[in-house]
């Protein structure tokens, strides 16, 4: 029993021992996928109506809801996030004007977020525009998808997704391509 407590008090100093930098993620790009919990935490609270328009090849619809699970709705940007530490130093950084931020994957690179462009509101310094660019191929399916979202301060002064859209395709050698849609505007 006393071996069994000093391997107990050992194992517990050991793990508390962790240099907590060794855990934390570097942050070497714009913290989109905090940007979006933050949408999603707003969202669910507010649960706004939504135009949302879907599309799947030639079949359309369209409606009016409130009903929303916005932790999936908004999953794809979550995954454009690229603070991660497979994509540390895979993307360049370029500023065309002071207030956008495009990251380019670097060529030789083989991630699936291809780019990622943020246009930071010039008094908020929130986005005001994000668009990303994702695609996969391997031998047997190859897919794209086009992301964007728009935000806008809300009249009861919060910043707020005002549109979001993500359009692409998915191929499986062995069926036809299937393209998407999902678009909302947020009332």
């Amino acid at each position: 029993m006393k071996h069994l407590l000093l391997f107990i008090f050992s194992l517990l100093l050991i793990t508390s021992c962790t240099n907590p930098t060794d855990t934390a993620s570097v942050q070497n790009y714009f913290n989109l996928k905090g940007f979006i919990e933050n949408q999603i935490t707003e969202l669910n609270k507010r649960k706004p109506l939504v135009n949302k328009e879907m599309a799947l090849g030639d079949k359309n619809e369209n409606k009016q809801t409130n009903e929303i699970d916005w932790r999936q709705e908004l999953e794809l940007f979550t995954q454009a996030d690229l603070n991660k530490q497979a994509y540390q130093l895979s993307y360049t950084i370029s500023q065309p004007s002071s207030s956008t931020f495009l990251y380019t994957l670097k060529s030789g690179e083989k991630l699936p977020v291809k780019s990622l462009k943020i246009v930071l509101d010039e008094v908020s310094k929130q986005p005001k525009l994000v668009e990303a660019l994702l695609q996969e191929e391997n031998r047997l399916y190859d897919s794209e998808k086009k992301l964007q979202l728009t935000c806008t301060m809300r009249p009861e002064g919060v910043w707020l997704i005002k549109t979001y859209e993500i359009n692409g395709f998915q191929h499986l050698t062995i069926t036809d391509k299937k393209t998407f849609l999902v678009k909302g505007t947020i009332n």
